[in-house]
Parts: structure tokens; C-alpha cells; sequence
């Protein structure tokens, strides 16, 4: 079952169980999906698992700053739509194996920069270059914010 049949499953249960919160998550999730397939066309699983994790980000984002004003009452309200919204992506990768994936692109690519490893000799300047490729073999299993933090500390 892809991922949008998934969705309208669980906005029928949630319907029946009266999960109001749920229902709501699910909900917006579908607008949301519904808004970026109108400008940018039919998605497939690995579009509709971008779109949370979008959405995921932008709450916790939202968190901090209500964290910081004092509104325990929305914390609990967006924490709750964030666990939601994260069991429908992927498992996360553990940060060992989030080291090792970034350990074997980095030597890689210093290997075909250089034509032998040697430290440090990709620099600040490929930092983002690298990050993307990361990004893209673990396609989802990682935040992208952990996957800059690795690449940051593999290249020090």
C-alpha cells in the first residue's frame, strides 16, 4: 500500500476512533500534498516521504521558539503532531551507521579528488556537495541536519 492509501486509510480510522488531533494532522498532510502535486505533479512514495519530513521540520522548527516563549500548552500540541507525522517516514538511521555512510563517501571522493586519501583534502568547499550526495544514498533515513553535523566532523 503506497503511502497516499496509507493516509486515507488513516483518516477513516481516525474518523471512527474521533482522534481529532490525528485526523487534523492527516488532513493537513493530504492538503499538503495535494498543494505541491498542483505545482509540481503526481508524487510517488519518495515525493509524499519529502513532503513530511518538510512538514516535521517546519513544526519542530515552530517548537523551539515556543519552547523558549514558555507555551508548554503548544509544545504538547506540536510534539504530538510530529510523532504523528514521523510514523509515516522511514526508520532514521543510527548515528553509527549514519558515521560510516559518511566515512565511505568522504574517503571515496578524497580517493577520485586526489587519487589517494589523504586528510582534510576536500575542504570547506565541497562541504555542501558532499552533504547532497549523502543525502541522497541514505534517501530519507537521516535528518538533513545530522547528516550536515557528520559530514562537518568527518572533514575536521
Amino acid at each position: 500500500m503506497n503511502l497516499k492509501t496509507q493516509l486515507i486509510e488513516d483518516m477513516k480510522q481516525a474518523m471512527k476512533a474521533k482522534d481529532t488531533i490525528k485526523l487534523g494532522v492527516v488532513r493537513f498532510l493530504r492538503s499538503e500534498i495535494k498543494n505541491f502535486e498542483i505545482d509540481n505533479g503526481e508524487q510517488d512514495d519518495k515525493g509524499v516521504v519529502r513532503i513530511i519530513a518538510s512538514q516535521v521540520k517546519k513544526i519542530k522548527d515552530v517548537l523551539v521558539d515556543f519552547k523558549s516563549a514558555g507555551r508548554d500548552d503548544l509544545v504538547a500540541k506540536e510534539e504530538a503532531k510530529v510523532a504523528i507525522l514521523e510514523a509515516y517516514l522511514p526508520q532514521q538511521m543510527s548515528d553509527e551507521e549514519l558515521r560510516e555512510v559518511v566515512s565511505k563517501i568522504v574517503g571515496e571522493t578524497e580517493d577520485k579528488v586526489n587519487g589517494e586519501a589523504r586528510e582534510g583534502a576536500l575542504g570547506q568547499k565541497n562541504v555542501g556537495k558532499l552533504i547532497g550526495v549523502v543525502i541522497r544514498v541514505v534517501d530519507g533515513k537521516a535528518d538533513g541536519g545530522r547528516v550536515s553535523a557528520m559530514v562537518k566532523e568527518q572533514l575536521q
